[in-house]
Order: C-alpha cells, then sequence, then structure tokens
C-alpha cells in the first residue's frame, strides 16, 4: 500500500539534530558531509566497533577461538535475528567481519579513493585489506569527534506527535543504555553483519550433529585452517567470496574443492583445475555425510560445508510492529520484511513515506568508498534543505521502474555497470546544482569509467600475474607490458546519464 493515514513532509529547517548508525565507509561518508553541510545542531554517531572501517576491520584472530559459526543460526534466514557480540580471550566484546587474512580488494586502487586523498605510492593495483583500512581511518580523524564508540543501538521509536526518533543505545564496555532523541535517522550499519544461510532437506539437523562442520564466509580466515580436513570441502555460492575462497582453498591445499553454484558469477575470480564446478544442493544426509544435487550427483564423505551465500538486510533495532496509531513506527516496521532489500524507498535510500529516515550502502555492484561520499553528500544537502525532493507520485514511479527492471527480490538493489554509475552521476548532478559550499562526492571521468567497464577482465589479469610471478601488479600498464591484460573493445570512456533512472 503506498498512502499511510498521516503524509510525512520535509519542511525547511525542521532537521536540527541527527543520529548516524555506523561508522564504517559509509557511516564515515555520511557523517562528513553532513558536518560540512554546515546547517545541524547535533550529529550523534553510533558505532559498536572500537574504531572506524566497519568490515574492513580484520578481527578473525580475536574471535577465532569459537570455532563455530558466528551465525545467528543455521539455517539463517529470518532477518528479524539478531547478532550479539562475541567475547575475545581478553572478554571483550567485538563483532565478526566479513574481513579474512589474504583478502584483497575487487576494484582498482583509483576507484577505491575517496575525494582528494589518494593511496600512498607503490600500492598495488588492488590493495590489501591492511591498506584499505588506513586509506578509511586517514578520511575518518577529522570526524572523530562525533563518533560514540562501542556503542551498540538496540532501538529506535518514532513519535507521531512531536515527530522525533528515540535512538536507544548501549554501552557495551559498561552495559549502561541512553536515550537520544533526534530528528532524522541516518542508517548505515553495512549490510554485511547477518549471514545468510539458506534452508535445505537436512541441514538443520546436519549442523547439530556437526556443530563445527557448516560456517558462513563470515568465519573464513585462512585456507591454512582447512589444512587438517580429510573429508570433501563444499563451498556453497559462486559470488565474490565463493569465487575467491574456492580459490584459495584449491591453491593452498592442492585438493578438490566442490564449488556448489546456480549460475556464473558477475565479478572477477582466480581459476584452478582443482575447483570442481557443480549444482546446487539439494539434500543432506548427516548419517550417510552425503550431500545430494539438484542434478542428481551425490558427494561422499563431506567434512566441510562452507556457505558463501551472501547476507540478510538486517536492521534489528526498527520496530518489527507497531500499536494503533503509531503510524511512524508502522512505517518503520514495514521496512524489511523477507531480508533481500529495504522496501518503499527513493533513490535506495530515502524512505518515501518517512523521509527523515535514511538508509546509505544498500546498492550491490557499485564502488562501496566512491558512493558513500556521493551518497552522503546529496543526503546532507536534502535533509538541509538544499535539495528539494519530487512530488511523491515522482518518488515512487522510481520504485516501481526499479521494481520492474530489478525485481522484488534480493536484486531489487542491483546496479550493475553502467548504472551504477548512471546513479552515482545522477546525484552529483543534483549536489551540484544545489550551490557551492558542502562535501562533494567524487565524479566519474573517462579514464575511471573504462576501469570500471573491465574490472573484471582486470582483476582476473592480476590474479594471474600474482599467481604465475609472485609480484602484486602497482598498475595497469604493467599487467599490460607482461602480457597478461588487454583493452576489452567495450571498455567505454563515455556513459550517458539519464534525468529519471537508474
Amino acid at each position: 500500500m503506498r498512502v499511510t493515514a498521516v503524509q510525512y513532509k520535509l519542511a525547511a529547517g525542521q532537521i536540527r539534530s541527527i543520529a548516524v548508525v555506523g561508522a564504517g565507509p559509509y557511516g564515515a561518508g555520511v557523517t562528513k558531509a553532513l558536518v560540512k553541510e554546515g546547517r545541524f545542531d547535533q550529529i550523534h554517531v553510533f558505532e559498536r566497533r572500537e574504531q572506524f572501517g566497519g568490515l574492513w576491520n580484520y578481527t578473525k584472530p580475536l574471535l577465532k577461538h569459537h570455532g563455530v559459526t558466528c551465525a545467528a543460526a543455521v539455517p539463517c534466514d529470518n532477518a528479524r535475528l539478531q547478532m550479539r557480540p562475541q567475547l575475545t580471550k581478553e572478554g571483550r566484546p567485538a563483532f565478526q567481519t566479513a574481513a579474512y587474512r589474504y583478502l584483497d580488494t575487487n576494484v582498482p586502487r583509483e576507484l577505491m579513493e575517496y575525494r582528494n586523498i589518494s593511496f600512498p605510492e607503490g600500492t598495488p593495483l588492488f590493495p590489501t585489506r591492511e591498506q584499505v583500512l588506513e586509506h578509511i581511518l586517514q578520511f575518518c580523524r577529522p570526524i572523530e569527534k562525533y563518533v560514540q564508540f562501542n556503542t551498540e543501538v538496540t532501538k529506535i521509536s518514532y513519535d507521531d506527535a512531536t515527530a522525533k526518533y528515540s535512538v536507544l543505545t548501549t554501552n557495551l564496555l559498561d552495559n549502561t543504555t541512553k536515550t537520544t532523541e533526534v530528528d532524522a535517522v541516518a542508517v548505515a550499519t553495512g549490510y554485511y553483519n547477518m549471514p545468510f544461510i539458506p534452508d535445505r532437506p537436512g541441514l538443520k539437523s546436519w549442523h547439530e550433529t556437526y556443530p563445527c562442520s557448516i560456517s558462513h564466509s563470515i568465519d573464513f580466515d585462512a585456507p591454512e585452517d582447512f589444512a587438517d580436513v580429510k573429508g570433501e570441502i563444499i563451498v556453497v555460492g559462486n559470488n565474490a567470496s565463493g569465487s575467491d575462497i574456492s580459490y584459495e582453498l584449491a591453491r593452498c591445499l592442492k585438493r578438490p574443492i566442490y564449488k556448489s553454484k546456480r549460475s556464473e558469477s558477475l565479478l572477477p575470480g582466480g581459476s584452478d583445475p582443482n575447483i570442481k564446478d557443480v549444482a546446487d544442493i539439494k539434500r543432506l544426509d548427516p548419517q550417510s555425510k552425503t550431500v545430494e544435487l539438484v542434478d542428481g550427483q551425490v558427494i561422499q564423505n563431506v567434512e566441510k560445508l562452507l556457505f558463501c551465500t551472501g547476507y540478510l538486510k538486517s536492521v534489528p533495532f526498527l520496530p518489527s510492529s507497531a500499536k494503533e496509531g503509531e503510524h511512524g513506527n508502522r512505517i518503520m516496521s514495514q521496512l524489511i520484511t523477507e531480508g533481500d532489500k529495504v522496501n518503499d524507498l527513493y533513490n535506495h535510500m530515502l524512505s518515501i513515506k518517512l523521509p527523515t529516515l535514511a538508509f546509505l550502502g544498500l546498492p550491490r555492484y557499485v564502488l562501496p568508498i566512491r558512493l558513500s561520499e556521493t551518497q552522503g553528500a546529496w543526503l546532507a544537502r536534502v535533509w538541509s534543505g538544499r535539495i528539494s525532493l519530487p512530488s511523491e507520485e515522482v518518488q515512487w514511479k522510481y520504485h516501481e521502474w526499479t521494481l520492474e527492471n530489478n525485481g522484488h527480490d534480493i536484486k531489487y538493489h542491483d546496479l550493475l555497470f553502467p548504472h551504477d554509475i548512471q546513479y552515482s552521476q545522477r546525484l552529483n548532478r543534483e549536489i551540484r546544482h544545489a550551490g557551492a559550499g558542502g562535501h562533494f562526492g567524487v565524479e566519474w571521468r573517462g579514464n575511471h569509467i573504462r576501469l570500471r567497464a573491465a574490472l573484471k577482465p582486470l582483476k582476473e589479469a592480476y590474479i594471474e600475474y600474482l599467481k604465475q610471478t609472485n609480484k602484486r601488479a602497482v598498475s595497469v600498464d604493467e599487467l599490460i607490458e607482461n602480457g597478461y591484460f588487454s583493452w576489452p573493445e567495450d571498455a567505454t570512456t563515455c556513459v550517458q546519464v539519464p534525468h529519471f533512472a537508474p
């Protein structure tokens, strides 16, 4: 249903205080933009970790002693479940991240850079996780005073009478609670927190029988951890983590690794003859330790199943229901239902029904660091009144266009090339038209568009070069000169930006 009993509009000067939930790349991007906008009295940033960086924080050495998956359940397909912090060996609370020991980016260095901040000279073409984290921390230092670290948002509610949000937080170090009232909320928690482990017949009983047998990519650290595994290893999923982890396992262990997939990957990955592509899983039999695939093949003596099946859109601190007459809370309770998308948004960001609530970082197949500045700059101008929203009718048309073209499921937030560039540049155009002052996102230029267009073959060439030479290339020219890469004919340098969508 589109229309609620109460319509919420943005009025000039209405928003004076803002809560930002999360201080990862998107939280940092929007916070810097809000600060530079200079039109808000209070900006409160709540981050449950000890520092900036979000998923680029490497937590595996702190939490590997647990042995079992950190997923909220197995199977895990309920977006309303909540991830609780694990305790380190020293007894400090910590939240697992998806970063693993040998992680590097799928995005070239130039496309990972914040505006006016460059990676150091000599940084590999595809930076390592350590280099990315340091880059993020450099960007974040000027906004540190706005952030409350080790502080988890546990509940957000809306008061229709005052048009304010109550944000309940818990200090994870001393367990004290506090309530903060604000005019607007920007949710920037990232969406790599709640592992999605799809249900299959026999999966639950398998996990109960062998609690250390099933894990998720969020638990993965290094292929050496699997050196003592005698039975078969199945990696489930063929997206970024599935391709990368199966390649690491095959290269390190030098033994067959089954990769169960439903479709070809849109993202780059290394190739190895020990990776055995097989069909999707039909059922699991814990008694015989066999896994049957949808094509009838049966894999015997399975010891490890590693689900690289993505994450649920989970915002557990929003209301799951609302009392009679609580219109704002009811709107929030309907935003996430299945966990595959956030419903009823304009620009993949702003709640159409409640425009003082925004979600950063939802689009997939984008360049997150670059987009974080653009989304943040656009939202800051909307909430300050420098960018006027179109009519609700136009906002709904954008939402309906996305449903029609992307679908109603997890693909709703997909922005595949060139849609990712069109989306960013459309927001950048509105940012420019709002006039001088404030923070600006990075504009897409011809050479960067060409890099984006060739991203998959470029990363695959980089992986092969590293495999053959044990060297990390520092430039595209290095790969070209050594015969590992040539520009694809369709690597365009120009993308037309539509006025309406995406």
